[in-house]
């Protein structure tokens, strides 16, 4: 379903088959014909094959007509016309472009902190730097927050160290990634702002869960750890944009995987950024 062309669509179904499904028929011969005059593109999300349609204005129309297919023969799964419409699931989407180096987010969160340090400490400062947040009283921090919200923010004690805008750009203007130390939560504001982050997702599963055993991990047990990591990867399916997969047979040990996660962000640097503005 993932390669679906608008050409290799196929034909629409028998006209008359039947008055409900003629009249799906229909509606589904001028979503086709729609499709093959207008210039699409597709992209697949990583983790589920799902295609994503550039959204070229009449969009909209497509889906809504799709959904109202659904509607109708949802009661009967199995017929010809239903099971082609569950191969095409799709959100429109935008791209975008930058000149400048990306900041880059790192899930679980729980490896960032390592991952960062790693990274730094391979001899990679030239294209790489830490976020440095500010850190701000309560008093302070409320009185930011009502001016602009910040990317991400957490609070230590008395204080709160926050991650702004300028932080990230003042990186940024060096002609370095800016490496965060920060939740999924922050990736809308970052769009919102109109930054745009390189998302590296680290799967981690039963069969390599034991290569991070020297890491210094928070979590009770290694059977926590990979619920934690699923439970993100059921989180990253709701954001609005691409984010890159680093699959558990892609590394080996973890200096294997500083060397895969820089090599993956500066490929993903140089791709178009696709975003899903319904989201923001």
């Amino acid at each position: 379903a993932s390669s679906l062309q608008p050409e290799e669509a196929g034909s629409p179904p028998d006209l008359k088959a039947s008055p409900r499904l003629s009249r799906a028929s229909i509606f589904l011969n001028q979503i086709l014909q729609f499709v093959s005059r207008v210039d699409i593109k597709y992209k697949r999300l990583n983790s589920n094959e799902r295609v994503r349609i550039i959204n070229t204005g009449s969009a909209t129309l497509a889906r809504q007509s799709f959904e109202l297919l659904r509607q109708e023969d949802a009661a009967d799964p199995d017929n010809e016309l239903s099971r082609s419409l569950n191969l095409i699931p799709y959100s429109p989407v935008t791209p975008q472009r930058t000149q400048r180096r990306r900041p880059v987010l790192f899930t679980p969160a729980a490896l960032a902190k390592t991952i960062i340090q790693k990274v730094l400490n391979m001899g990679a400062a030239m294209d790489f730097n830490i976020c440095k947040p500010d850190t701000l009283t309560k008093e302070e921090f409320n009185l930011k927050q009502n001016v602009e919200p910040f990317i991400h923010y957490k609070e230590k004690q008395a204080t709160f160290e926050c991650i702004t805008r300028e932080n990230i750009e003042a990186v940024a203007a060096k002609g370095k990634h800016c490496l965060l130390e920060a939740e999924l939560s922050c990736v809308k504001h970052l769009l919102r702002s109109e930054i745009y982050p390189i998302i590296v997702y680290v799967k981690i599963c039963e069969k390599n869960v034991k290569k991070l055993r020297k890491l210094p991990l928070r979590v009770e047990s290694e059977e926590d750890f990979v619920r934690l990591c699923r439970a993100k990867e059921k989180e990253l399916e709701t954001i609005p944009c691409l984010y890159a997969t680093l699959e558990p047979d892609s590394w080996t040990g973890m200096e294997d995987l500083i060397r895969v996660v820089k090599d993956r962000i500066l490929e993903e640097q140089k791709k178009t950024i696709w975003v899903e503005q319904d989201l923001l």
